[in-house]
């Protein structure tokens, strides 16, 4: 029965199910089942069954009709039996119907609905008869409560599934532009900075020119002028410079290939060999891994994390610690410093584009390397951090995937 009740969807397929049982608790040769109107407390026949009576006959029951006042209000009773002395629905002859069954269906007091059955054989109702229709409406009312609810679930949850497709779709959509966006963005940013070299170089030129040529022939004001402008060209000649770095992180890039750690550092410290030899900077590092990745990048990416640490170096000279440790399935490395560190509330600033902590005047640099740094760490499935306190150096930690 318990299989046969879950399968149950609706409060059509309910209804049948009971008027079934219904006839099982009683000889019922036919039966019906009336719901009270929504409007009115006249009952609608709901549904109905006719096979042959044992005379014959089928029964005829009536559309619609009004609970007599003693079944109506008669709440101790759970089964009315009628005999064949007043006929309630059914238009047979007494001879051929002997009883009828009302079995009322009760919620807060009221009559909600009633299944109704004829028979041509006696009917014996007794206390064990009455409590298993107690138990019948009990156990109906149950189950409808229980359909209305898994119905109401059903609703909202194909309610939400509706909503939830509709903004699957709008994500999607928003996810698609929004990708187009960043490409033509990156593909703007490399191409902008490609094509303002060449005039940069030739402005930066034509400066450097002018004052070998004429230099002497001019001002003390005039020269520093001058000078002023060819610092600008340089500088911003390192800055598209980086720019066109971190826009070719995504572009132009060669595939992933292992390589030597110990070489990959050398060739990061070479790159760096003037900056090194000026600070008289001392970098120390263990015997570096095998690792995997883009080879290029990642010489970038130690470059500029130990030319940060020069850069803002305290009034020691630079001491670059670098260690690596095995994470199972990534190399950690730290890159340690004993430079001028970096107070907390600017910690999550430094990894942004263009974010300076420092004037150009205090310390050269574009804003971009660290920059950099966490593009080439995300493109490698990693992560970076850092940790810092002013005037005790600065420590990044970043993880690269094996």
């Amino acid at each position: 029965m318990s299989e046969k009740i879950s399968s149950l969807r609706t409060t059509d397929e309910s209804i049948a199910y009971f008027a079934k049982q219904f006839c099982l608790l009683f000889p019922i040769d036919n039966y019906a089942v009336y719901r009270v109107s929504e409007k009115t407390e006249l009952f609608i026949r709901t549904i109905e069954n006719k096979p042959k009576l044992k005379s014959g006959n089928s029964a005829k029951f009536e559309q619609r009709l009004h609970l007599p006042d003693d079944i109506r209000n008669n709440q101790e009773k759970f089964v009315f039996i009628l005999d064949n002395a007043e006929k309630f629905i059914s238009t047979h002859k007494p001879i051929e119907v002997i009883n009828e069954v009302i079995l009322p269906i009760r919620r807060n007091g009221s009559v909600e609905l009633f299944f109704y059955g004829v028979t041509a054989e006696p009917v014996q109702v007794d206390a064990f008869q009455n409590d298993t229709c107690r138990i019948f409406a009990n156990f109906y009312l149950q189950v409808e409560d229980a359909l209305l609810i898994r119905n109401k679930i059903n609703d909202k949850q194909q309610e939400l599934s509706g909503h939830i497709s509709e903004n699957n779709d709008t994500l999607f959509e928003l996810n698609e532009r929004l990708i187009s966006y960043n490409q033509e963005l990156q593909q703007f940013a490399y191409s902008a900075s490609h094509d303002l070299q060449e005039p940069l170089r030739t402005i930066s030129s034509y400066i450097n020119l002018f004052l070998k040529s004429y230099g002497d022939n001019l001002p003390d004001d005039g020269r520093e002028y001058l000078q002023f402008a060819s610092d600008g060209a340089q500088r911003m000649h390192h800055l598209i410079k980086d720019l066109l770095t971190y826009s070719k992180l995504d572009y132009h890039t060669e595939p992933m290939t292992n390589f030597e750690g110990n070489m990959t550092l050398r060739q990061a410290l070479d790159n760096l060999q003037k900056s090194v030899e000026e600070s008289n900077a001392l970098i120390l590092y263990p015997d570096l891994p095998v690792m995997y990745g883009n080879h290029s990048q990642i010489i970038l990416l130690f470059q500029n994390l130990i030319d940060n640490a020069i850069k803002f170096r305290s009034k020691n000279e630079p001491l670059v610690l670098i260690d690596v440790e095995d994470k199972i399935d990534k190399w950690e490395f730290k890159v340690r410093d004993n430079g001028i560190g970096i107070a907390s509330q600017f910690q999550h600033k430094i990894f942004g584009i263009f974010n300076r902590l420092h004037g150009r005047d205090e310390i050269q640099g574009s804003g971009l390397g660290l920059s950099i740094c966490k593009k080439i760490v995300e493109r490698h499935k990693g992560n970076i951090t850092v940790e810092s306190k002013p005037g005790k150096g600065t420590t990044f930690t970043f993880s690269l995937s094996k």
